[in-house]
């Protein structure tokens, strides 16, 4: 018996905000055990995704969250960036060029010559950046 597929092929989730967030679009989020997700508050560590743009400025803890996971995205940088760079989380959810060691989130499609601006990436959560590269 057929009953449908298991399989989501949505670029995005909804998940509930672990805690308030404030001005949380188009930053790194990571999940909590429990599910939860929060912008991202160690560089390099683990991310899901990124908040998607159109994410109200402020968000109560348990509101969902729309946080892409895949394809292409929008995401705002914390330094300049290279196209083509491999992309990891600053400390503040912003992107910037991944170091030995860190978590890989994405690929720049573009460059951004300052922090603070909003480029377009590749998610693709490769991993971590070999500590010898």
């Amino acid at each position: 018996m057929h009953i449908g597929t298991s399989i989501n092929e949505s670029a995005v989730i909804s998940a509930k905000a672990g805690a308030a967030i404030s001005n949380g679009a188009m930053l790194a989020a990571a999940m909590g055990s429990t599910g939860t997700v929060a912008p991202v508050g160690t560089a390099g560590a683990e991310a899901v995704g990124v908040i998607i743009p159109e994410t109200d400025a402020a968000v109560a803890a348990g509101d969902d969250v729309t946080v892409q996971v895949k394809d292409i995205g929008l995401w705002i940088v914390g330094a300049a960036v290279n196209a083509g760079a491999m992309l990891m989380s600053d400390a503040n959810g912003k992107a910037v060029t991944a170091t030995a060691g860190k978590f890989i989130l994405a690929q720049a499609l573009e460059a951004a010559t300052a922090a603070n601006q909003v480029i377009h990436v590749q998610i693709i959560k490769a991993g971590y950046v070999n500590p010898a590269s």
